[in-house]
């Protein structure tokens, strides 16, 4: 009963602060709401046992990413800028994007697991499932690639952004 009534709190927090992200204005006051979306999703993988998925999910998103964000942000300094659409056509296609998804998740939803009736049966989890060593093993085997263009986006994003910061001033 006390977890599914942190769930519900996690939940709340989370959607609560993605809903101030879409809709505030300053994109300095999104950034720090984009925090509190991850801090909860945090709590929700603690809620799952997974401890280790939730403090990398602080330290790396909630801690560097969003540091980055909020550089780059503030770097750019965007009040004076002209949008790229309208105030109509983004919320046009904001509830576009948003019908799409609803739809897909009760279509998803209402879908039967297979031929026959129920789920079917979970697979049983290795015993080192989602330790340290096992993360770093599948992270830099199996995504290695990924993960370092992940990276290299990254800087090519704060490169970017000091150009274009670096721009204005001449």
């Amino acid at each position: 009963m006390f977890e599914s009534l942190l769930f519900a709190m996690f939940s709340g927090i989370a959607i609560g602060c993605a809903l101030g992200v879409v809709f505030h204005r300053n994109p300095v006051h999104c950034a720090l709401l984009l925090v509190g979306v991850l801090i909860s999703v945090a709590g929700i993988f603690i809620l799952l046992h997974a401890q280790f998925v939730a403090a990398l999910q602080v330290i790396v998103y909630a801690g560097a990413i969003m540091v980055l964000f909020l550089f780059v942000v503030m770097l750019l300094n965007i009040k004076g800028e002209t949008p790229l659409l309208t105030p109509g056509a983004a919320k046009f296609f904001g509830f576009l994007f948003a019908l799409i998804v609803f739809v897909e998740l009760i279509w998803t939803a209402v879908q039967p697991a297979s031929e026959g009736q129920g789920m079917p049966e979970a697979a049983p989890l290795p015993v080192d499932f989602g330790s340290p060593a096992a993360l770093g093993r599948v992270l830099y085997t199996t995504w290695l690639y990924p993960f370092e263009i992940t990276s290299i986006l990254l800087l090519v994003a704060v490169v970017g952004a000091v150009v274009l910061a670096k721009r204005k001033f001449f």
